[in-house]
């Protein structure tokens, strides 16, 4: 084994640790109501934030980082916490079909945005898949089902994808087509039924009609209603992004066959060339096409996306170390910047490009990204 690869395995095992024996157990232990609903986040002292309003794709991604907690032996809970938090959205939004439910629930469990989103949709199907995997529920591919059908019900569009929700807008994101995409993929792999790859074929085709700027090597974010490049705010670029469509792009080859390294090369190394100024450590958030403004701040997530997207390039480029250096030095730059300084059971979501804290919060919905990063970190360690 050489140098290098035990830098990584060190790494990956300091980060399996801070998971295992840090996060999981505070989250589990103090990041549930007693309805058995996922908190929204955790406040900068440490404590749960119970006048925090609940959004809805919060319980859906919980139920995805207790079943893979589960799965991966860090907890025992997962059985009991996933049904508490079923129990509470049942109760709560017991007038909605399962699995399409409003955004927003205030800190009194009473429906504070009675709309539906497409990016909450998308982690209800990934909680699904998840569920159905990990705990063998079978009710979970019954609701999947059911969501299939009422989202191409009320939200499909004849000039492709699905509309942002059940609520006006003038804007359409990739963004929850991106995590559609990842939705889907997941619910393919684990049920073997073809209807979930159809669906992911149709967002790939979105991505090479609208998502991927040729010009440019980047991800587009966002569109008007007929996927013109929105006027406003189309030259908005997102690293992250684009690390995160690295890593599903390469799935969405292993599972199809399709040829996809050209976006992947080229997104990459755009993502990695604008997203990291030189010197610095932390993916910024956003730049233009071109990798001019890049923002003076960096988030705890694409820091996430950007060791799963590093991974997979080494598996794409087994004979360049580029990677692999790249996936270390992530890894090691996400710990030294977002783990709490004071509270080492806690993550951090924003610092500005010196490395100081700009939102000392713990948000719930970054426990997924970190997630999905052991997930590939596990998998490069080289006993």
């Amino acid at each position: 084994m050489n140098a290098l690869q035990q830098r990584f395995n060190g790494a990956a095992d300091k980060f399996e640790n801070w998971l295992a024996n840090a996060l999981f157990p505070k989250w589990c232990k103090e990041g549930f109501d007693k309805n058995g609903a996922a908190i929204e986040r955790f406040t900068e002292d440490g404590l749960p934030d119970w006048q925090a309003d609940k959004r809805i794709r919060v319980q859906a991604r919980q139920i995805f980082s207790l079943c893979y907690g589960q799965k991966n032996g860090f907890i025992s809970s997962a059985p009991e916490q996933v049904a508490g938090i079923n129990q509470f959205v049942n109760e709560v939004c017991a007038d909605y079909l399962p699995g399409f439910y409003p955004m927003v629930i205030d800190a009194d469990n009473n429906i504070k945005k009675d709309v539906s989103d497409l990016y909450d949709i998308a982690f209800f199907f990934l909680a699904f898949a998840w569920q159905y995997d990990v705990l063998k529920d079978a009710t979970a591919i019954e609701k999947a089902n059911a969501l299939a059908i009422h989202l191409d019900e009320k939200l499909a569009t004849d000039n492709g994808g699905w509309l942002e929700g059940t609520y006006a807008h003038d804007v359409r994101r990739q963004n929850p087509h991106m995590h559609l995409f990842e939705a889907f993929m997941n619910l393919y792999l684990v049920t073997g039924d073809n209807r979930w790859k159809a669906y992911a074929n149709q967002i790939f085709d979105l991505f090479k009609a609208h998502f991927y700027d040729a010009k440019h090597g980047v991800i587009v974010e966002y569109f008007t209603a007929d996927w013109a490049v929105c006027p406003n705010t189309g030259d908005t670029i997102e690293p992250g992004h684009m690390m995160e469509w690295v890593w599903l792009l390469n799935r969405y080859q292993e599972i199809t066959g399709t040829d996809v390294s050209e976006y992947c090369d080229t997104l990459y190394t755009h993502a990695r060339q604008y997203g990291l100024p030189k010197g610095g450590k932390w993916l910024i958030d956003t730049m233009k096409p071109d990798g001019s403004a890049p923002a003076q701040t960096s988030r705890c997530w694409p820091m996430t996306e950007w060791i799963k997207a590093a991974l997979v390039m080494k598996q794409r480029h087994p004979e360049h170390d580029r990677y692999l250096e790249d996936a270390t030095f992530a890894i090691e730059q996400l710990m030294a910047g977002f783990q709490h300084p004071a509270r080492p059971e806690q993550y951090i979501d924003s610092i500005n490009i010196d490395g100081d804290i700009l939102d000392p919060l713990m948000p719930a919905s970054s426990l997924y990204h970190i997630c999905m990063a052991h997930y590939e970190a596990k998998r490069a360690v080289v006993a």
